[in-house]
């Protein structure tokens, strides 16, 4: 092409310098022969970049059109989302000069077992301007877009909430300081019956630690717990794709005989966020058993509960998580799977550290598993606490990290904020599925 217009530039120029000497009319006629090609030639690259520029207008509209329909909130694409895909591109295009959009094609919507594509493709003609002078009076242009995208996935939430006596702990560590100076030393807000002479309930203890804790406004961690589930629907509520994309369902649990179920499976995630303010700590058996935190019976009762995680590509087949909120250490009546990890307290009494084993059924159902370590607090000036937990308490993070799936465990110190970690459980819990279907 250089070399072509090298030979038309020094034709030209030679054209030209005869032109000057020459008297005959002859002459300027072969000059304008000459140039001509030269003319057409610089009108054909004009339209050509008028022909570019249309087509880049046009890609973009075709890619904004796709884009569109890409973003809804559904794991279909139906005929009237792709008849407003292609009247959009035609707004657009019929506001490019010139254009003439002569075809456009939706490709099939194609949906994977955890994807969803789209593709399209149009047709176009350029109306020239000087190029006409050579009987060219258009340009064909053409062009396509595609997208992929993940499924949105349809999940089921199971939250079970450790409720023991332990979780009465004052939530800060200012609490904590309060809570010693108001009951003469302990930082536990114990919530205890009353009981007449023959050992039968009779009602509350007005004056025990929990009742002190409420007169005083110190804030346990019960209440934080309340305040996190809060936090929780409010975030699941904001994060929705599609409609009931999340349900949730809620137990409590301490021991064998007080797993509650406080609100089952909902797509109405208010009705979770309203079961939560019956949250609340369980009494402390005075002169009763005092076997308060049965880790074993609880997630028995998850593993018949909760079925086995499907897809997530439909609300039928949802994928199921488990969130668990828990201290840590197990305190159970009964038969325990590791029950050389703790100690036996008495005969009827075990007290020692989770067990990961616990979690096998559940994760061989590819149930994935969350879990919020609420740290057991430390507690050296008491002997109890020195003979029975002290031994093996740098044991309970580890057990409980070792149930959680893969990046789901969140350990929160006595004082920490665990509204701040259940929603960062929530949030790794949802990119977990997108990164992984």
């Amino acid at each position: 092409m250089s070399r072509l217009l090298h030979q038309m530039e020094s034709r030209i120029g030679r054209a030209a310098r005869s032109y000057k000497c020459a008297r005959s009319g002859q002459v300027a006629l072969t000059f304008a022969l000459v140039a001509m090609p030269v003319l057409f030639a610089s009108a054909a690259a004009i339209d050509y970049g008028r022909r570019n520029a249309a087509k880049a207008q046009l890609d973009a509209a075709l890619d904004g059109a796709v884009l569109a329909v890409m973003s809804q909130k559904t794991n279909t694409i139906s005929t009237t989302n792709l008849q407003n895909m292609e009247a959009q591109f035609r707004t657009e295009a019929a506001k490019v000069p010139g254009v003439t959009v002569t075809s456009f094609t939706p490709g099939s919507p194609v949906n994977g077992a955890s994807s969803l594509s789209l593709t399209a493709n149009y047709t176009a003609t350029v109306k020239t301007t000087l190029s006409s002078m050579m009987k060219i009076m258009t340009m064909n242009i053409g062009g396509s877009s595609s997208s992929t995208r993940n499924l949105f996935q349809y999940i089921n939430f199971y939250l079970l909430l450790d409720n023991s006596p332990s979780m009465g702990l004052a939530a800060t560590d200012a609490d904590v300081n309060n809570m010693k100076i108001a009951t003469g030393g302990c930082a536990f807000a114990c919530h205890q019956h009353t009981f007449d002479s023959k050992g039968n309930v009779t009602g509350d203890n007005q004056n025990d630690n929990y009742h002190i804790a409420q007169k005083n406004n110190i804030k346990l961690r019960i209440q934080v717990l309340r305040d996190a589930v809060s936090a929780l629907v409010d975030q699941a509520n904001s994060s929705m794709s599609l409609s009931q994309q999340f349900q949730m369902e809620m137990w409590t649990f301490n021991d064998s005989t007080t797993q509650t179920r406080l609100q089952a499976m909902t797509p109405t995630l208010g009705q979770i966020k309203s079961a939560a303010s019956n949250i609340d700590i369980a009494y402390a058996y005075y002169n009763q058993t005092d076997n308060q935190t049965d880790f074993e019976r609880a997630i028995a009762k998850m593993n018949s509960t909760i079925p086995a995680s499907g897809t997530g590509a439909t609300s039928t087949s949802p994928i199921r998580f488990l969130f668990f909120v828990t201290d840590g250490v197990e305190d159970t009546g009964g038969s325990v799977t590791n029950q050389s990890a703790g100690f036996q307290f008495q005969s009827n009494r075990f007290i020692g550290p989770f067990s990961p084993s616990t979690c096998n059924l559940l994760k061989n159902n590819n149930v994935r598993i969350g879990i919020i370590y609420t740290q057991y607090l430390p507690i050296y000036d008491n002997d109890f606490y020195n003979s029975y937990v002290r031994p093996y308490e740098a044991n309970i993070g580890p057990a409980l990290k070792a149930c959680a799936s893969d990046g789901l465990y969140f350990p929160v110190a006595s004082g920490g904020d665990i509204t701040a970690a259940l929603l960062q459980l929530f949030s790794t819990a949802v990119a977990s599925v997108r990164l992984s279907n």
